[in-house]
């Protein structure tokens, strides 16, 4: 009763300073929002509003490029706690719009209602979400934001093209079979899945594409026995680590794409480019240049790499930091 009752005196006491939103578009410079989602936080950045960040995601805190855009992030609290927010702590940083994904709890809506949080749901794990929700989440900010999402549309579909027509001709013999790992090196993820749709992009075979069929989010740890017998042309690892261990181990010698040095590490810039971020519109032609370099000879990922971040996050990268991000 006294933690309720605490709440409800500090939202009586910032009623004039909390100004509640409407379902209409806001262009408003002193939008306050909060995400405990990390990649979300990259999708806000790239539609001109990480100024307006108030409350974030431990993660997003410390990526060393996202850190280099806002600096002030390091004095930008954390909202989430082991998967768990606090509502009295969103509604004293004065929050107005709180994005979460779609299946997180989030307790006491009500009282966050009551004091002007809106908060804004999206679904994740597939490409068609991921584009939807930063479509979504510009409309939520205004019309300016909304102009840099349809840029972004359109950058996003240039490169749909551009592999689809590179690839065009490549049969399911030709095609390469690959392993993500995520999290830890035998972690992975099935159909359906963010992965799998941009491993369908790259014209990869995901070897773990069936594996997960009777779990909710097609995801789960493997076993090495059942790598070694897929035995993929390529593995791509999410983190560094993994991908340095799996080269230097004895249980994964065997594999072909160790014994090919077809082992490589996930760029990774604002947040990773295989997971949830606007990012994403360059890692399906990172790895369709890897697996098929001959159909993409005039691709530079530098070039790629340098003239997205320059054109969606205003940001002149330097030959070192293009180096970092597509070899982290």
């Amino acid at each position: 009763m006294r933690k309720t009752a605490f709440i409800q005196t500090v939202i009586l006491l910032m009623g004039l300073c909390i100004s509640s939103l409407s379902d209409s578009k806001t262009d408003n410079p002193e939008l306050r929002i909060a995400t405990p989602w990390p990649a979300q936080n990259t999708i806000i950045m790239m539609l001109g509003y990480g100024e307006q960040i108030v409350g974030t995601s431990v993660i997003a805190k410390k990526i060393p490029l996202f850190r280099q855009m806002l600096p002030n992030i390091d004095n930008v609290p954390v909202i989430s706690i082991s998967n768990q927010l606090n509502p009295e702590q969103i509604i004293s940083l004065r929050t107005q719009l709180l994005f979460v994904a779609k299946g997180m709890d989030v307790p006491q809506r009500d009282l966050l209602a009551s004091a002007g949080v809106k908060v804004v749901e999206y679904p994740a794990n597939s490409l068609q979400a991921l584009q939807a929700r930063v479509q979504a989440t510009a409309t939520e900010l205004g019309p300016d934001a909304e102009k840099k999402a349809l840029e972004y549309q359109r950058y996003f579909d240039r490169n749909i093209a551009l592999v689809s027509e590179r690839l065009s001709g490549l049969t399911e013999t030709e095609k390469r079979t690959v392993y993500h790992s995520m999290g830890n090196a035998l972690f992975t993820s099935g159909r359906p899945s963010l992965n799998q749709d941009w491993m369908d992009l790259a014209g990869a075979k995901n070897v773990a594409e069936t594996w997960f069929s009777d779990k909710k989010n097609n995801s789960g740890e493997v076993l090495l026995e059942a790598i070694i017998t897929a035995n993929p042309d390529v593995i791509v690892a999410m983190n560094k680590e993994d991908a340095e261990m799996i080269m230097s181990s004895s249980q994964w010698r065997a594999l072909d794409a160790v014994k090919n040095q077809q082992v490589y590490v996930n760029p990774k810039g604002m947040f990773w480019w295989c997971r949830e971020t606007s990012e994403e519109a360059l890692q399906f032609l990172w790895l369709a240049q890897i697996l098929y370099p001959e159909r993409f000879a005039d691709i530079d990922m530098k070039q790629e790499t340098a003239d997205f971040y320059l054109k969606f996050f205003a940001i002149s990268l330097s030959d070192e930091q293009i180096d970092k991000i597509l070899h982290p």
